[in-house]
């Protein structure tokens, strides 16, 4: 799960970027929401469900410091770019891999 933790870095990296509007990055809601999710999961292992809520909570963190200074409105457009598809791959790939493994986490 520590791919997970690479959101919240990307995103770091944007803090201090945003002004006035506060844009937000879909693809990262969404990927908060499935983590979420999977963090909620009672079939998961106490231990594995511990490790994805901190995961969450990283990213959290971090899209939360991109709100707090105005959002991605401002930022350059190559940047919130790489935080788009970056959210959206990372989405992806973790709900291949609960969908394989814990397909009850994911309904």
């Amino acid at each position: 799960m520590n791919k997970l933790v690479l959101v919240g870095v990307m995103v770091s990296g944007l803090v201090g970027l945003g002004a006035c509007s506060k844009k937000r990055v879909a693809e990262c809601d969404e990927f908060v929401a499935t983590i979420d999710k999977i963090a909620k999961c009672p079939k998961l292992p106490e231990e594995s469900r511990k490790s994805v809520q901190e995961s969450a909570q990283t990213i959290k963190d971090a899209l939360k410091l991109i709100d707090d200074a105005g959002g991605v409105g401002d930022a350059p457009d190559d940047l919130v770019k790489q935080l788009r598809d970056t959210c959206k791959t990372q989405n992806k790939t973790v709900v291949e891999q609960y969908t394989k493994l814990m397909p009850e986490c994911m309904k």
